[in-house]
């Protein structure tokens, strides 16, 4: 499976419980990067997104299968790890309260392979970095 995440500066995911931050356009971005393909989300990211076709359940990593993309806000089990390919990561740019950090040892087994920068609604900056086996 591949996976698309969201963090900040340091790497945090949520703050008590809860994202971040949120913006449409980034959102917009995940479903041009994924068209064609399998998008997995559970209910709570499903909120986020209009329209577009995905989905949803909350066993989502379970079900993905390898070529299918899973839009995580949440730690990822370590024993999904190895079936992770592809690595999509969307940073803010900014510094943010954070109580749940992404694994960064998933990116360290990975090559950067592609670096974008855009203007969200609610960020001046977003930089989508993808990572490859």
């Amino acid at each position: 499976m591949n996976i698309i995440v969201c963090i900040d500066d340091n790497g945090g995911m949520l703050f008590n419980s809860r994202r971040q931050s949120r913006d449409e356009v980034l959102c917009q971005r995940v479903l041009e990067v994924t068209s064609g393909a399998v998008l997995w989300m559970n209910e709570y990211s499903a909120k986020l997104f209009s329209g577009g076709a995905f989905k949803v359940d909350e066993c989502f990593l379970e079900k993905a299968r390898e070529n299918d993309y899973c839009f995580v806000e949440q730690p990822l089990p370590s024993e999904l790890t190895d079936k992770i390919g592809k690595v999509i990561v969307y940073r803010w740019n900014r510094k943010y309260p954070a109580d749940v950090r992404l694994d960064v040892s998933i990116l360290e087994s990975r090559r950067l392979t592609s670096s974008f920068e855009f203007k969200g609604t609610s960020h001046e900056k977003i930089t989508e970095e993808i990572f490859e086996v």
